[in-house]
């Protein structure tokens, strides 16, 4: 109490209290800055600043970041919007030249026939198909991140691009036209064919300026199959009349694939004998020759141009046999030497087709960043998928000014770069040299090329798609619920939430009806389960574990009765892509009790692979895998 009693509560007038004694600090008045300031010290307080205009504080700000722009960081900038100027420097002239220079050839041969046919898809004339083979590849070798990327004209935008053409500019009903008559309507076609390919570059210019490149992350594998598949339906149906030798207009609208299929079968007495002869032969070589191809990929030395043979094989036998004027085959006729001139497509229907170009552009980024995407981690090198939504719609805007049709990257010329030892951007320089021939000088080669065969050419290209379609039955067996696999025998689950006491109910539950699981332990046919477990019993499982950020006791008990249950009814249980944190609470709970550390996976990737040898599955057309 003496000590106390020799203690104010507050310093009287003009006193200080000692802060440095802790009884006074708890008995002291308010600290405030100025007080502070005045027992500590501090700089001195700057005079307050009256505010600044907008006008000089923008140009102030304007020049700190002018000044924060160095020079190194421009020269990156100007390094990612031109690769070229980051690949070229680095480039392996002794290692990869000569491929690439083999594989851009190529492509090129291949380029010439399979433009011309996919310019009857687009309902336009064959040269300008040459176009589009050669304006695209060159603007995305220039501006591209794929180095083994081939673009140019592609199947299902040029059956896109036809529908839209055959709407805009109709085939007269009568259909006999003069000649001059027949060039104003190609004419008017070419045209409007270049506005949907300006609306679509314009399109996916505004994407890349609102960097919408992470939508590739949304691209599944199973959609953009699906697209192909039907696309492919789609041509074989409409190049049925060039095959058979039957001139009948493209249908348009709602279920016009079944309206083509109509009008063929009632046409089927007019076809002509000569042009089913040349399809026929033409697939009995092409569909073989590309068989050999895949099958052989490995020992051939470099893969056998089956279309090219079949180009020059046809144009002889037309010319020697004058099949064109004898029998009325349909012959593609003089290709105009050199390039169109530019020309500015028409603005003003540009807003009309924007229904058509907003679909063009969005498959053209979804095959083009899905085969990029598949190639990159391939062969271990990063894509830029905004400056591909750049390269992409600077070569679809500048192309429409040549009168080219929409382009994308192509699945058949992409692979056949890949195959062919491409390693580069450069390969598609070569294939352009390639094109320049053929319009510069080797035009007339082709006159007498049968329209059959670019039909022919168009369906063998769709082989793959086609085979596709062998997927739909185990597709059709996937669960509803988006995280379930079924290819027979394999289950993939994923489990998105945390586990805990709240939720371990739940997951007993989820899992005990995909795996077939009795209250017993054994595996059970529960007839309420998937479509296919009774046929085909679980017996490898994998769990993507990567959503689960957080387990407790109670959950992770669950999972270790889960691999003791799994375990007793003879089901292989693989854990993936589990967090340390995770997998810590998993191990002290006594999961490795129930499971070996190789039943641990980083990806679900390789649990999948696993997986999948564990099951003897050797087919490759069902190891791919969705999760």
């Amino acid at each position: 109490m003496s000590v106390l009693q020799g203690v104010r509560t507050f310093p009287g007038p003009g006193e200080a209290c000692d802060l440095k004694s802790p009884i006074s600090a708890r008995l002291r008045e308010p600290l405030t800055e100025a007080r502070f300031q005045q027992l500590f010290g501090g700089e001195e307080q700057e005079p307050e600043v009256l505010p600044e205009p907008l006008l000089p504080r923008l140009c102030r700000l304007w020049r700190l970041r002018a000044r924060a722009c160095s020079a190194p960081g421009a020269w990156r900038l100007l390094q990612a919007r031109l690769p070229p100027l980051y690949w070229l420097p680095h480039y392996r002239w002794r290692a990869w030249l000569l491929g690439d220079a083999v594989a851009g050839v190529t492509v090129g041969i291949v380029h010439v026939p399979q433009g011309m046919a996919f310019a009857l898809l687009t309902s336009v004339p064959p040269v300008v198909g040459l176009y589009t083979s050669f304006f695209p590849v060159l603007i995305y070798s220039l501006l591209g991140t794929g180095r083994h990327l081939s673009t140019g004209t592609f199947a299902i935008l040029s059956l896109m691009t036809g529908s839209a053409v055959e709407r805009l500019v109709p085939e007269p009903l009568g259909g006999n036209l003069s000649g001059i008559e027949r060039e104003q309507l190609d004419a008017q076609r070419v045209g409007a064919a270049a506005s949907v390919a300006f609306g679509s570059g314009a399109l996916m210019l505004a994407m890349f300026a609102l960097q919408l490149g992470t939508l590739s992350t949304f691209l599944s594998e199973p959609v953009v199959k699906a697209l192909t598949s039907g696309a492919a339906l789609h041509v074989l149906l409409s190049q049925l009349p060039s095959l058979l030798g039957l001139s009948l207009p493209r249908q348009i609208g709602c279920f016009s694939l079944f309206k083509t299929l109509a009008a063929v079968l009632t046409a089927l007495p007019r076809s002509s004998a000569a042009e089913l002869t040349i399809s026929a032969l033409s697939l009995a070589l092409l569909v073989p020759v590309k068989e050999l191809n895949v099958r052989f990929r490995d020992r051939l030395p470099t893969r056998i141009p089956g279309e090219v043979v079949m180009v020059l094989l046809a144009s002889v036998l037309c010319f020697t046999s004058s099949l064109d004027t004898r029998y009325n085959v349909q012959i593609v006729g003089l290709l105009p030497g050199g390039f169109p001139q530019p020309v500015l497509p028409n603005l003003a229907e540009v807003p009309g087709i924007l229904a058509d170009s907003l679909p063009i552009a969005l498959v053209t980024f979804a095959v083009s960043a899905s085969l990029a995407s598949i190639y990159a981690d391939k062969y271990s090198y990063t894509v830029d998928f905004n400056q591909e939504l750049l390269a992409h719609g600077v070569s679809n805007l500048i192309s429409s000014l040549f009168s080219c049709f929409p382009n994308s990257a192509t699945l058949a010329t992409t692979s056949l770069l890949v195959d062919a030892g491409g390693n580069t951007q450069l390969a598609g320089l070569f294939s352009c040299t390639v094109v320049l021939s053929v319009l510069l000088w080797l035009g007339p080669f082709f006159y007498y090329l049968p329209k059959a065969v670019l039909a022919c050419i168009n369906i063998s290209s769709m082989r793959q798609m086609f085979f596709q379609m062998q997927e739909l039955p185990q597709l059709w067996r996937i669960s509803r619920v988006d995280f379930l696999l079924q290819v027979p025998g394999l289950c993939i689950l994923s489990y998105p939430t945390p586990l805990y006491f709240g939720t371990r109910g739940q997951f007993r539950h989820i899992l005990e009806w995909h795996l077939g699981l009795g209250k017993g332990g054994k595996a059970t046919t529960n007839l309420d389960g998937p479509p296919d477990r009774v046929a085909e019993p679980v017996r490898v499982v994998v769990l993507d574990f990567s959503g689960v950020i957080f387990a407790d006791a109670a959950g992770a008990r669950e999972v270790v009765q889960l691999a003791s249950r799994c375990q007793d009814a003879g089901i292989h249980l693989l854990l993936a892509q589990c967090s340390a944190s995770v997998l810590g609470t998993l191990t002290r709970a006594g999961l490795l009790d129930r499971v070996t550390p190789e039943q641990l996976y980083v990806s679900v990737q390789d649990a999948a692979a696993h997986a999948l040898e564990r099951l003897e599955v050797t087919d490759p057309k069902i190891c791919t895998v969705w999760v």
